[in-house]
């Protein structure tokens, strides 16, 4: 009987296309644009001098950054071609795409300009991002007296940033990336089932609800039935949507494919729980609302997670709030993902996995609480 009431609990899942649409052929179809955008970004490593402008009203200033600018080679071939310009000459040189584009150098800080947008242009703008995050942590240790002058090098300004970036960039995929992020959009849409589920048990919420109160089954029993049914079905689909962008897309995930297929469990499990949950909490709320609420905390998880061009911010929060970080599920997806592709050791990844357990646990266990709690006054 357990097992006939998942058959049936899938069945009526596969009916709802709509569900089907946004957990399935919408990602699919986000991969699509997310290939097109994204699927030359992995030519970084390929590419040729930049040239690139330097308008200088600070001599020391200019010559540090020189000195750091033109340290940065690939293949014992300098990334960077610069030479120094007045503004008037620097802004024709970039009119005529002479050069890619000019930094500005003053007492009080350095700018960049560029004409269009590009690898390279985006290239420079990293380098300069760190470049000055690194400028104002030795400013900050200077001052503090953690470190002395004749103690600085041109490593602390190299090391385990732009440079390596650039020197193994035979192993850094831009577009894996970026998609890493999208499989936990992806994975977190998982949501709507469990919120689909909850809509369905709730007698103040439909037919459905009304009926499954009336069966002489325990409501717990037919809850995890229903959850078993619909983690069956998103997880397959989160298959198919993990092998379309593998090999269709031609995204590179890396070789550790059964961490993979553990961090897709654990992570679709946590996604379909989170969505009953909203259910649970707010009963008076109808499935519209609902679901629009998750979907907002979705999309700020996303961006908070670096998908929306926001990965200043995501870099912003690791290194100054990683406890926000580790409470944003789509973040802790895609850091997995990240963590398997790129570290040999497994501890990262091991301790995000941990994170996502618990997350799941806990919300289990709220739905448990609230729907053994649940009770009607009338049907």
């Amino acid at each position: 009987m357990f097992l006939r009431m998942i058959a049936y609990r899938l069945k009526v899942l596969l009916k709802n296309r709509t569900l089907l649409f946004w957990t399935l052929a919408f990602p699919i179809a986000l991969g699509l644009l997310f290939n097109f955008a994204f699927g030359g970004f992995d030519e970084v490593g390929k590419l040729e001098t930049t040239k690139v402008g330097i308008v200088s009203t600070d001599e020391e200033k200019t010559a540090d950054f020189e000195e750091v600018l033109f340290s940065i080679k690939n293949d014992g071939t300098s990334i960077y071609k610069g030479q120094r310009l007045s503004e008037e000459k620097a802004v024709k040189q970039l009119a005529a795409d002479n050069i890619s584009g000019y930094y500005t150098i003053t007492p009080d800080d350095i700018t960049l300009s560029v004409s269009q947008t590009g690898v390279a242009q985006t290239i420079l703008k990293e380098f300069l991002n760190q470049y000055v995050q690194k400028t104002a942590e030795v400013e900050s240790l200077l001052a503090s007296g953690s470190i002395q002058p004749q103690e600085l090098s041109q490593d602390l300004f190299i090391e385990g940033s732009h440079v390596e970036d650039i020197q193994e960039a035979d192993s850094y995929s831009v577009k894996s990336f970026y998609f890493f992020t999208l499989v936990a959009v992806s994975i977190m849409y998982g949501f709507m089932w469990g919120l689909k589920n909850s809509n369905d048990q709730q007698a103040n919420q439909s037919a459905n609800g009304i009926r499954l109160c009336l069966i002489p089954k325990n409501k717990l029993i037919v809850a995890v039935t229903n959850l078993i049914a619909s983690y069956i079905l998103f997880y397959i689909q989160s298959l198919i949507i993990l092998a379309v962008f593998r090999f269709v897309y031609q995204v590179d995930f890396g070789d550790r494919w059964l961490y993979i297929l553990l961090i897709y469990a654990i992570a679709s499990l946590t996604s379909i729980s989170f969505g009953t949950l909203i259910g649970n909490l707010f009963t008076k709320w109808t499935y519209q609302q609902k679901n629009s609420f998750g979907i907002a905390i979705s999309m700020a998880m996303s961006f908070f997670a670096g998908m929306m061009g926001s990965q200043s911010i995501k870099y912003w929060i690791d290194a100054n709030l990683p406890l926000l970080g580790r409470l944003n599920i789509v973040n802790l997806i895609s850091d997995s993902m990240y963590q398997l592709f790129y570290y040999d050791s497994l501890q990262p990844f091991y301790l995000n996995l941990l994170w996502l357990s618990g997350f799941a646990v806990v919300f289990v266990f709220l739905n448990y609480f609230f729907e053994r709690k649940a009770q009607y006054e009338h049907l």
